[in-house]
């Protein structure tokens, strides 16, 4: 498994830290805002939009907003799709990375944290720090 310091691409942007699935600490980009004209249902324009990671990923959130919630499968593969993409703006991973960093395991105890802590940062909010000052743990 590739070290995360030495993995970083010279463009890295720093942002939420998230221990992923080989226990190293790896930094998610920061969103930024990102705003947009709306219209209303009598046609009124308005502003829309909030903390973004770009077009191509607002198009990935409207892809899991459209899931059927009870397709999970469905509902992975979008998540999947999308931390990589984060994950692959600030390092360069192969395949076999992702599937090590990315992993869903049942019988790991801390599987569920994690993903909790991905999906805050997947929807532009930051996990908290814990007591010890890190996001991660």
């Amino acid at each position: 498994m590739p070290d995360e310091a030495s993995t970083r691409r010279p463009d890295f942007s720093d942002g939420p830290k998230v221990a992923l699935g080989d226990g190293q600490i790896w930094t998610l980009p920061r969103p930024w805002l990102r705003l947009y004209p709306t219209r209303d249902g009598d046609g009124r324009i308005g502003v829309g939009g909030g903390p973004s990671f770009g077009v191509e990923f607002e198009d990935l959130i409207d892809e899991l907003t459209d899931c059927d919630p009870d397709d999970h499968a469905g509902r992975l593969a979008v998540q999947f799709r999308m931390t990589a993409a984060l994950l692959l703006r600030n390092y360069d991973l192969t395949d076999r990375d992702l599937r090590r960093l990315l992993v869903v395991d049942a019988e790991d105890p801390d599987c569920r944290d994690r993903w909790a802590k991905i999906n805050l940062v997947l929807t532009g909010r930051s996990p908290k720090p814990s007591a010890d000052g890190s996001a991660a743990r």
